[in-house]
């Protein structure tokens, strides 16, 4: 994630820490409900961050959420978590 602040803070005074607000923002959402998601391709959801163009893959084992990525929505949607 420190690529993802480093380039949104470069290109904009601030919004580094509002993409870091939103994805704390976004885990704790996850974190309360994850079950509420629906499953994707391949039994991966999907969360979307908050007025933000990025979504987080993840998965649930448990109590356990496994977050595999979080990828911007305009790049190519990733063959093995979906688009």
């Amino acid at each position: 994630m420190r690529k993802v602040y480093l380039y949104r803070e470069g290109e904009k005074k601030g919004s580094g820490d509002k993409f870091i607000d939103a994805l704390v923002a976004c885990y704790a959402d996850i974190k309360t409900a994850p079950y509420a998601y629906q499953l994707r391709r391949g039994g991966y959801r999907h969360a979307l961050l908050h007025k933000l163009k990025y979504r987080v893959a993840f998965d649930v084992e448990g109590n356990t959420v496994f977050v595999y990525q979080v990828r911007h929505t305009s790049r190519k949607p990733s063959k093995k978590f979906g688009p």
